[in-house]
């Protein structure tokens, strides 16, 4: 009787052995659920350290963006540009970008080296406002590098499930009604880029202009705002005009623009 016992407590040591075993995460699966959480958080953290310690020095990621109109745009980053990219998305406070895995799709670990494949949701979003939703389909390779797992290599194809123009968010900063900077920001694939431009307006050879970084505008005495002969529209004051002008330039990508 008590080797019968002693029989079953061994093999249920053995078993509860084999299932932690079984069940216990696997480190490249703990290190694309670490990513996605320390980067979720960056927007209150602001420490991007705690993303770039999951990655490699060595980090290279591929990623291959599919937009709403079937154009296909590829490029690749290493750690350092990874690096600007976060250091410059903490900066933008109006700017928030949230990611969620849907699926794990694959997971390989090996003693030394691991894989794992997800679709990964995400949601860009600027003062507050949903700018675009989509599917990122993730595959991750992480390697152990003196004794510690990391990210050493990323494959990523971005399909864009809302639309490729959105609302867009222009600070306008006036000097005077003669100087005027423009901080604008638009939907750039699964992100939001910023562009500065600045604008001048003044008279020349009897007629007000708008002189812009690399085009010059006419504004007509009747308030006709002009592109070579071609009306963008009307404005009654320098910085309508300009807020005209700037609607122009980014027509093709935003469907409204806010100005503050």
């Amino acid at each position: 009787m008590k080797k019968l016992t002693t029989l079953k407590l061994v093999m249920a040591v053995a078993m509860l052995s084999f299932l932690t075993g079984f069940s216990q995460e696997k480190p490249v699966t703990k290190l694309l659920k670490s990513y996605i959480a320390n980067s979720n958080q960056l927007g209150e953290t602001k420490q991007i350290n705690n993303v770039l310690s999951l990655f490699d020095d060595r980090y290279k990621n591929n990623v291959a963006y599919v937009g709403l109109s079937g154009i296909v745009k590829r490029s690749s980053i290493g750690f350092e540009q990874f690096s600007e990219q976060l250091a410059e998305n903490v900066k933008n406070k109006n700017y928030n970008f949230h990611m969620s895995i849907g699926d794990i799709v694959h997971e390989s670990q090996k003693e030394r080296a691991g894989t794992v494949s997800a679709l990964v949701n995400f949601e860009s979003k600027i003062d507050g406002k949903v700018a675009e939703k989509g599917t990122i389909l993730m595959n991750l390779v992480a390697s152990l590098v003196r004794g510690e797992w990391k990210i050493i290599h990323n494959n990523t194809v971005r399909v864009s499930e809302g639309s490729d123009v959105g609302n867009c968010v222009c600070y306008l900063f006036s000097k005077g009604s003669s100087f005027f900077n423009a901080e604008t920001y638009y939907p750039a694939g699964v992100e939001y880029d910023r562009e500065y431009q600045s604008f001048r307006v003044s008279a020349r050879d009897g007629k007000r202009i708008i002189k812009g970084n690399d085009t010059t505008y006419t504004w007509a005495e009747n308030g006709d705002v002009l592109d070579a002969g071609r009306k963008l529209g009307t404005a009654k004051s320098s910085d309508e005009a300009v807020k005209v002008v700037l609607a122009h330039v980014y027509a093709e990508t935003c469907t409204k623009i806010d100005f503050n």
